[in-house]
């Protein structure tokens, strides 16, 4: 089968990090690329890439990557490029990866007889409506020639918040494609997470149990809770050592530095939290919680009644670094 993917791109620095060469060029084993950029690129920069893609886009938009994959169908449609593809594939350069042979997500493609195939589903919450995540949705031939798919593509415009991106394009894509009966598959779901009360978003929640699952991907979006004091120290390391014989984390490492280096230190939880009793919860019962204000913070509950809150100093509960270096000590061993 012949496949055409629109890999939309940005950068705020205007370069083309080689964790999104690496990605190209894994993706041009299965696929042909068309390149949108929502930044201004110079040559040097889209030189980097130039030998794997059918053509390149340049230029900021401010659609984000919806207004990417917009121009890209634009281009394939007005150079009647689409009647020569089955599959249309949406992807974009907020991931790490692959980590795994694309061969295999195309096999699961192909095998899947659906109309839409999306690499993550998102399940229905508090927060959002079941949908699939953008960064890597496959479509079938039946589907992206027609005028409905056209008109949402092209109606694609400047949003200034992603709530409104998810709820209009990702969520209102499954909306549409329900209205027309539409045969949806996916890869992974949210039923894969640990614990009922975790969040939906696993890729990004615990993307170890995700790559576990199969995922062939790692969400940059995962490190940018590190500055808000949310990842553990014990799960970053996990999770390195477990892609590092998969893939170049010295790529993950040079891309973090450079992109949050405007952050002053970047802070680790030490300590999980936990619940225990001693011989029965009536009589002690300890347990731990980061407070709303990331303190760590000690409960003891005496005779059920009596209640310590014990506030662990930040030094003791929470680990500083000034870049990712640190993390290279654990894909050297």
């Amino acid at each position: 089968m012949k496949i055409l993917a629109l890999f939309a791109g940005y950068d705020k620095d205007n370069i083309i990090d080689d964790y999104v060469v690496f990605y190209i060029e894994k993706l041009k084993k299965v696929a042909d690329i068309i390149y949108v950029s929502d930044c201004n690129m110079n040559d040097n920069e889209l030189n980097k890439i130039s030998d794997y893609c059918i053509h390149i886009i340049n230029g900021r938009h401010e659609e984000y990557d919806f207004g990417s994959y917009k121009r890209g169908y634009i281009y394939a449609k007005q150079n009647n490029l689409l009647q020569n593809y089955d599959y249309l594939i949406l992807c974009n350069d907020s991931v790490y990866g692959p980590l795994f042979n694309l061969n295999k997500i195309v096999n699961n493609i192909e095998t899947a007889q659906s109309d839409i195939w999306g690499i993550f589903k998102y399940l229905e919450d508090e927060n959002y409506k079941e949908h699939l995540q953008s960064y890597f949705i496959s479509i079938k031939k039946e589907v992206f020639i027609q005028n409905y798919f056209k008109e949402f593509i092209y109606s694609i415009k400047k949003e200034n918040d992603k709530r409104l991106i998810i709820n209009k394009y990702e969520i209102g894509f499954g909306i549409l494609l329900k209205e027309h009966n539409l045969i949806i598959k996916y890869f992974l779901d949210s039923s894969i997470k640990a614990n009922t009360n975790d969040d939906n978003n696993v890729v990004v929640d615990n993307p170890l149990l995700a790559i576990s699952n199969g995922f062939p991907f790692l969400k940059i979006a995962f490190f940018k809770e590190i500055p808000l004091k949310r990842i553990y120290l014990k799960d970053l390391i996990n999770l390195v050592s477990f892609i590092k014989d998969k893939y170049n984390v010295k790529m993950i490492i040079n891309h973090l530095n450079r992109t949050m280096s405007d952050n002053k230190s970047l802070t680790l939880r030490r300590f999980k939290v936990f619940n225990c009793s001693i011989i029965h919860k009536k009589l002690f019962n300890v347990s731990s919680m980061y407070s709303l204000y990331q303190k760590y913070q000690l409960i003891l509950i005496f005779f059920n009644k009596i209640k310590i809150t014990i506030n662990v100093p930040e030094f003791i509960s929470f680990t500083s670094y000034k870049n990712f270096n640190f993390l290279l000590k654990y894909i050297e061993k």
